[in-house]
């Protein structure tokens, strides 16, 4: 039986795996960085971050969503990918109450808000039943926004934003 080629490239599946965390949560994370100085309201820079995040992680050549939540993770080798994976959920968390602070985003702990939206996340795990980015950022933004009915509002100022950052090339 041959190897798969991903597998030339690495010594081990622990390497394969850090890589695999990696490339699905460093580059939302320099988005989030770039998307944070826009001058506009969290809700549009939570939108536009969800819509390219979870456009990367479907883009992607393997199916990078279900490794942030591979038992793996847990072992004691991947503490640098495990903080990479907590950095996002800070991030996001962060959007969340700056968009709770402003009134857009409806009362609720913003930790559980988060988590409710990465879970969405998971939507997308097996491509045979996943569900489209679109429809995932809707259903988020829906649920978190204290006002639903603004949402095409939010959808059409985030779609105008300027992003000066794309996603690495999606090949190992």
């Amino acid at each position: 039986m041959e190897q798969p080629a991903i597998y030339k490239h690495f010594s081990a599946k622990r390497d394969i795996l850090a890589a695999l965390v990696r490339l699905a949560v460093e580059w939302p994370l320099e988005l989030f960085g770039h998307i944070t100085a826009m001058p506009v309201p969290a809700v549009v820079k939570l939108h536009r971050w969800l819509t390219e995040s979870l456009d990367h992680l479907h883009a992607s050549p393997y199916v990078l969503v279900s490794i942030l939540i591979t038992p793996d993770l847990h072992q004691e080798s991947f503490v640098a990918e495990r903080e990479l994976v907590a950095e996002m959920e800070r991030a996001l968390v962060g959007l969340i109450e700056t968009g709770q602070g402003e009134g857009d985003v409806r009362a609720m702990h913003p930790l559980s808000a988060a988590r409710l939206v990465q879970a969405l996340f998971d939507a997308l795990a097996l491509p045979e039943f996943a569900v489209s980015p679109d429809e995932i950022v809707e259903f988020a933004m829906t649920a978190l926004l204290s006002d639903p009915d603004r949402l095409a509002e939010i959808r059409a100022a985030a779609d105008a934003l300027e992003i000066q950052t794309a996603p690495p090339d999606r090949g190992l």
